[in-house]
């Protein structure tokens, strides 16, 4: 009797304990997938309690951002109606449109038809001159259209699939980020950025007709006989070449010359660019230091740089510039370099500060569960061919999670009041 009794206290026992494995395991996988998501397993740094913190977030996300958010179907539609192909478009009528235009709420006129009409007069405006660019880091060509119009053409570096290891900051500009940026903007209703769309030029019928001197000198013919562009930039060197591919072609983003003066500013979470760690990444009270020096509105305003810089994993915004009070998007070729790869603190503007502008959120909420990459490939289809790398794609819609997951560390932290500071949502 007493044998069956302790086989049975045992056998009770082995339940038990398998219960709580049960419950255990589901309890900390909750929330770690949907039907239409999966985080998958990545090296992460959870060094920092925040960044455990925030990941503990977002194994609990509510299902809300995980699925697709019908509320932005009119806002898709309204989006892809302005992007779509115009017939017989004055390309005059469209510089003439972009010089004029002067507005508190947009770089560059984006409703009706416009962004359309300024991306396709980029894309296929027959090309007066070709120049060195005049400054910078990176080789970028200056090109003059018919109609005096300038636009900056990055040329083409790697090919979509290949990823960039190493450093956050590392490698060449990448030309498919600077366009993927465009779209994303648009997608996230940031209008502060100058149009961006991938175009390619025959470098005998486009380029060395119309170069200019200084750009010839930059000029060298590679190991095959073809003519090749080093440039005139800080990190140019001859043996760093670009080469045109096997139909005489260079792809690259053109992107609209913005002919302005801006007020150029450094950012407080800038790199060091070394092994030299910044104040902002030993003290979790930077924020505080930051507050005391900017207004409400620039620092809501880097925060959204920094949600946006996140989402494509650029980290080199050092500096930025600004119009009409606004951080304006420039240099975005440091993004999409490794899929795999989320550097959390480019959002340590968020994280430490933990506000955000009511609009933004409502923005971020209103792109859940594949909208946002949904969109980007609905708009960049009516002239790109393809932006990026389906894991690409996919890393951008994890990342976005990230971002509802931080909001949700700030809210639990500090509460909805402080989080949302210009009001409530």
């Amino acid at each position: 009797m007493s044998l069956n009794y302790a086989f049975g206290f045992s056998l009770f026992l082995l339940v038990l304990v398998g219960l709580n494995i049960y419950f255990f395991y589901t309890l900390n996988t909750a929330g770690k997938q949907s039907p239409n998501f999966m985080i998958p397993s990545l090296k992460l740094d959870l060094t920092s309690n925040v960044f455990k913190d925030i990941y503990n977030y977002l194994n609990y996300l509510p299902s809300q951002y995980k699925v697709k958010n019908s509320k932005f179907l009119p806002v898709q539609k309204i989006l892809l109606g302005s992007f779509n192909l115009s017939e017989n478009i004055n390309t005059a009528s469209v510089w003439s449109e972009t010089e004029k235009w002067s507005s508190q709420d947009s770089l560059f006129p984006y409703k009706n038809g416009t962004a359309g009409r300024i991306l396709h007069a980029i894309q296929t405006s027959q090309i007066a001159l070709v120049d060195n660019a005049p400054k910078g880091t990176q080789l970028k060509l200056l090109l003059l259209l018919e109609g005096k119009q300038k636009i900056y053409f990055k040329p083409k570096r790697y090919n979509l699939t290949h990823v960039i290891n190493g450093n956050i900051y590392g490698g060449y500009d990448r030309h498919n980020s600077e366009v993927f940026a465009y779209y994303l903007a648009m997608v996230l209703n940031f209008r502060w950025i100058p149009p961006s769309v991938t175009r390619r030029v025959h470098l005998h019928k486009h380029i060395i007709p119309v170069a200019t001197m200084g750009l010839k000198r930059t000029m060298v013919k590679n190991d095959s006989g073809s003519m090749c562009i080093y440039g005139k930039c800080f990190y140019c060197r001859i043996n760093e070449t670009v080469c045109p591919d096997s139909s005489g072609e260079i792809e690259g983003a053109a992107i609209l010359f913005l002919d302005g003066q801006f007020k150029t500013h450094k950012s407080p979470w800038r790199r060091s660019y070394s092994s030299r760690k910044m104040e902002w990444e030993i003290d979790d009270d930077f924020c505080k230091k930051v507050k005391g020096s900017i207004s409400t509105k620039r620092l809501l305003n880097l925060i959204d740089v920094s949600i946006f810089d996140f989402l494509i994993q650029n980290g080199d915004r050092h500096r930025y510039e600004v119009y009409k009070d606004q951080i304006i998007l420039l240099d975005n070729g440091k993004g999409l370099g490794n899929p795999k790869v989320d550097v959390m603190d480019i959002l340590a503007p968020l994280y430490q500060c933990c506000i955000i502008s009511p609009s933004t959120w409502h923005n971020l909420e209103l792109v859940s569960g594949g909208v946002l990459t949904d969109t980007i490939k609905l708009l960049s289809a009516v002239r790109e061919r393809v932006l990026a790398s389906e894991e690409h794609f996919k890393a951008v819609e994890r990342r976005l999670l990230k971002v509802y997951a931080t909001v949700q560390y700030c809210i639990g932290k500090h509460g909805r009041a402080k989080v949302f500071k210009n009001g409530y949502v």
